[in-house]
């Protein structure tokens, strides 16, 4: 019986007669706040919060909570949007740049396992792996010499004497 009230209160004839939504729209932020406070860094739960900080301020002066659904999806829209465009690249440039995969193979030195030639390919030890080997400028590096990775073609790394 004390929900059916509650119930009564909030919607009649498909409107809202109260703005007690209103609280609906603050626990949906403060927990969409709590998800952003959850996962640093992302940016994701942020626009939603606002979104409903929106929609919050609109029972003020819209009742129907179709309209403030909308004006919630518009918000985070607007508020995601401007996240991306303006704080998420001033974040990025703050972090510096780190190589990953084969990119971060370059400028490091590695041990010959097998000559190389410009005519033939050879091996060298590389982090503990071995690499087919091509030599970047005409000369011939013998086995058990040190090189360094300058470029990588497909499968093999291009290095150079050290």
């Amino acid at each position: 019986m004390k929900y059916q009230k509650m119930i009564n209160v909030f919607v009649e004839n498909g409107s809202v007669v109260d703005h007690h939504i209103l609280y609906y729209w603050l626990i949906a932020a403060f927990f969409f706040l709590i998800l952003e406070i959850g996962s640093p860094g992302l940016f994701f739960f942020i626009s939603f919060f606002f979104g409903c900080l929106v929609a919050a301020t609109s029972t003020f002066f819209i009742e129907s909570i179709a309209i403030q659904t909308i004006l919630f999806f518009c918000g985070t829209s607007v508020i995601f949007l401007i996240l991306q465009y303006y704080v998420v690249p001033r974040m990025a440039k703050n972090r510096p740049h780190e190589k990953t995969n084969v990119d971060a193979l370059k400028g490091k030195h590695g041990l010959v396992l097998k000559s190389i030639s410009p005519d033939h390919t050879g091996l060298i030890r590389l982090q503990g792996q071995v690499w087919a080997a091509r030599v970047a400028h005409e000369e011939t590096i013998f086995e058990g010499e040190k090189v360094e990775v300058i470029d990588i073609r497909g499968t093999h790394v291009v290095v150079k004497k050290v």
